[in-house]
Order: structure tokens, then sequence, then C-alpha cells
């Protein structure tokens, strides 16, 4: 299977300049124009072990590209193929589709340098919904259960002061003393609110429903207003 690949990748390189080696040290494909040296890792699937290739290159040179045949359209748009994408933008590498057919190479994905500005904006809103989240309902790695986020406990206050009945916006916001409260009722996420009349808000049955499955939580917001 990588050896299908090589031909169709040395014809790739050589038509963009570069003097093409296959299995120089380590490395599969090395490819040389001047000073610039590119390394391509091939394996017949995504898979760890050629991720772990591609690593292994780093620091030879900026240009570490890893190749495998082009997949069916399904694993592409698979979870597991995407998060295997996301991992090696962060580790800087690229990433080849060989179609055998077309006999020609596809660049899937650049290895391109981390955008810091991008990590240092999720860093900041990490950090910001940290600080704002009231309570501490969340188990660490449990996916299928409702998160609670700082979002949700403000609409869960919300909900709380509405279940006696009908509120103006107004009242709803100094006893929420939150910004987003009227952002929450209008964009209603979740369901729960319903106007009823200009500025004046009710809860609905899903709105209802919440108030049971979220009584833990509520209580334990309203103990800390």
């Amino acid at each position: 299977m990588e050896k299908d690949m090589y031909p169709i990748i040395k014809k790739h390189l050589e038509q963009q300049g570069y003097h093409v080696k296959a299995e120089v040290k380590d490395s599969d494909v090395v490819g040389i124009k001047e000073d610039v040296i590119i390394i391509i890792e091939m394996k017949s699937s995504f898979t760890i072990k050629l991720i772990y290739q591609g690593l292994k290159s780093k620091g030879i040179t900026e240009y570490i590209y890893l190749a495998i045949p082009k997949p069916t359209n399904k694993i592409i748009k698979s979870t597991t193929f995407k998060e295997k994408i996301e991992i090696i933008k962060h580790l800087e590498l690229g990433l080849l589709f060989v179609d055998k057919d077309l006999e020609k190479v596809i660049v899937v994905h650049n290895p391109e340098t981390v955008d810091y500005k991008t990590r240092y904006k999720k860093r900041n809103n990490l950090k910001k919904e940290f600080f704002l989240r009231k309570t501490s309902f969340n188990v660490g790695g449990v996916n299928r259960t409702k998160i609670i986020t700082a979002y949700r406990e403000i609409a869960l206050v919300i909900l709380y002061f509405l279940k006696d009945g009908p509120k103006k916006v107004n009242e709803i916001k100094n006893y929420t003393k939150q910004e987003k409260t009227m952002s929450i009722l209008q964009k209603n996420f979740y369901g729960w609110f319903e106007r009823i009349d200009r500025g004046i808000y009710k809860i609905t049955k899903a709105g209802e429903e919440a108030l049971v499955i979220y009584l833990d939580v509520i209580e334990n917001l309203i103990e800390n207003l």
C-alpha cells in the first residue's frame, strides 16, 4: 500500500522542483530544493503510529507531512478523523491524501505554526467561564450529562424568580444582577421562557420541568446569590 503511494508522491514533489529520495535515515520520503527540506511519512491509514512517525522528524525541518491513501467521505466526515486533524494541527504537521486512481496528491493541511492569538483568546474564555460559574456540579470526564455552564446558571436563576408568575424585565434584572439577563430571555436557548407582553416574561412547560430537573443546582445558586 505504501509502496504504491511513493511514485505518486515522488512525481508530485518533482513537479515542484524537488529532488526526491525514499528511506533516507528514518524518513519515508525526503524532498530537497535549495535550502528547503520536506519530509513525508506514509501509512495505509491515519494512525497514532503515523503521527508519532511525523513527530520524530520534528527539529529537522518545519515541513513534515503525513500521507495516507484518500479515505472515503464517510471516514473523512467522522468525528475520530476530525479529532486527528486537530491533533496534527497543534503538532504543526501537514496531511496529504494520495488518490491512487487519479494518481495525484491532495494537500489537506499544511504544517502551519499554531495561531497563539487564538490560543490566548481560548485561555481568556476558559478563565472567564471558570470565575463566572457559581456551582460545582460538573464531573470531570463525564460527557453525557448536561453541563452546568455560567450561562445555564443565570437562566436557572431567572427560572426560579419566574416560578410564581410573570415578571417585568427590570424586576428580573434587579434580581439576577447579571448583564446577560435580557439576552437570555430574548434568545430563549433552552425554551424555558415566553414573552407574554412587552417586557413581561413567564416560564413555559419546559421551564417548569427544568425547575424539577435542576432543583439541586437552583437551591445551591439561590443560597449563593
